[in-house]
C-alpha cells in the first residue's frame, strides 16, 4: 500500500512539472472605449490577432469595468508580464488600473479623452506610449486629444480622427512591437535561469583524481640541467653516494707500457747549476762507462774493460 502511495506521489509530481509553463506568459488587458466593442471594431480585430500569438493571454473589458481588470491582474502568476491597451475612455482608465496594482510593465494609450476627469499616475509603470491628436477639432471636441502626464511616457502625434485611430497601422505595430519586447525579456530570463551560475560552478568539488594527476605530471618532467637517468644496476660507488659518503673520481684502468730501464745522470755545470735528471734507455756501453767512472780501482771495472 505504501509503495502504491509513493508511485502516485511521483506521478503527480511528474505531471505538475510537465504541465508547468517553461516561461512566464504575457497578460494583455484591453479596455474598450465608450459604447464598448460596437464602437471599436478595429480593437476587437487586434485583440483576436494577439490571442493567436503563443504564450499570450488576452482579456477585454468595458472602460467602466477597469476594476475587473485589476482583479485579473492580481490573480496572475508571479513573473507574468502585464500590458494594458486602452482606447479613448479606456486609455484614461488604464491609469486607474496602474494606480491600484503593484506594477505594470507597459501601457499603450490610444487617443485619451479630454471629456473626463484625469487621474494622476501614482502607480509604477515601466513604460507608457501615448498616441494622440493634438487638434481637438479633429476628435469631436477633444475625445482623442488628452495628453497624459506620467514618468516614462513616450508621445506619438497623429492626425487621425477619433473613430479612425483604431485602424491605424502605426498603432497596431506599436502594440505588437511592445508585446514582442516583453516576450523577449521573458525568453532572456528563461535562458539565464537555465544556465549554470558561476557561483554554483565554483562550489562544485574538484575531481578525486586531480591531485594524483598533478603529481604524475610533475614526476614525468626531467630536471632542466640533469640528463635523464637510465634504469641500470647501481654500482657500489653509487650506493655509497646515496648513503652520504663523498664520491671519488672513478678509477680508469689503462694497460701501462712495460717499464724500460732508465739511467739518471747527475752533473753540475757551475756553482749555481741545478741538479737535473736525464732519463734515457740504458745500454751496455752506458753500464760500462758508469762502472768505470764510479769504481775506477774495482776489479769488476777491470773485468768489464
Amino acid at each position: 500500500m505504501a509503495q502504491v502511495k509513493k508511485r502516485s506521489i511521483a506521478l503527480a509530481l511528474c505531471c505538475s512539472l510537465v504541465a508547468s509553463p517553461v516561461w512566464a506568459k504575457t497578460f494583455v488587458g484591453v479596455l474598450y472605449p465608450f459604447l464598448g466593442p460596437m464602437a471599436a471594431i478595429g480593437l476587437v480585430e487586434l485583440a483576436g490577432e494577439l490571442k493567436a500569438m503563443p504564450d499570450v493571454e488576452v482579456a477585454t473589458y468595458l472602460h467602466q469595468s477597469w476594476k475587473a481588470l485589476v482583479d485579473d491582474i492580481n490573480r496572475q502568476p508571479k513573473g507574468t508580464r502585464i500590458l494594458i491597451v486602452g482606447y479613448s475612455l479606456g486609455a484614461n482608465n488604464a491609469i486607474l488600473v496602474a494606480n491600484n496594482i503593484g506594477y505594470v510593465d507597459s501601457i499603450i494609450a490610444l487617443q485619451p479623452s479630454m471629456l473626463t476627469s484625469q487621474e494622476s499616475l501614482t502607480g509604477k509603470v515601466g513604460k507608457i506610449i501615448e498616441i494622440y491628436n493634438p487638434n481637438p477639432w479633429m476628435t469631436f471636441g477633444g475625445m482623442g486629444s488628452q495628453k497624459l502626464e506620467a514618468p516614462n511616457i513616450e508621445y506619438i502625434v497623429n492626425n487621425d480622427s477619433h473613430p479612425g485611430a483604431q485602424f491605424n497601422e502605426q498603432f497596431r505595430s506599436v502594440v505588437k512591437n511592445e508585446l514582442a519586447r516583453l516576450s523577449a525579456q521573458d525568453s532572456l530570463q528563461t535562458a539565464q535561469a537555465k544556465a549554470f551560475k558561476p557561483s554554483q560552478l565554483a562550489k562544485l568539488p574538484p575531481p578525486k583524481d586531480v591531485k594524483s594527476t598533478a603529481l604524475a605530471f610533475v614526476s614525468t618532467d626531467s630536471p632542466k640541467h640533469e640528463p635523464p637517468k637510465h634504469e641500470q644496476p647501481k654500482p657500489a660507488q653509487t650506493r655509497l653516494e646515496e648513503t652520504g659518503q663523498q664520491q671519488s673520481a672513478p678509477a680508469v684502468f689503462v694497460q701501462a707500457p712495460k717499464p724500460q730501464p732508465v739511467f739518471a745522470e747527475a752533473f753540475s755545470s757551475s756553482a749555481h747549476a741545478e741538479t737535473l735528471l736525464v732519463q734515457r734507455t740504458l745500454t751496455i756501453g752506458d753500464m760500462k762507462e758508469y762502472v768505470k767512472r764510479t769504481y775506477p780501482s774495482s776489479p769488476t771495472a777491470d773485468f768489464i774493460r
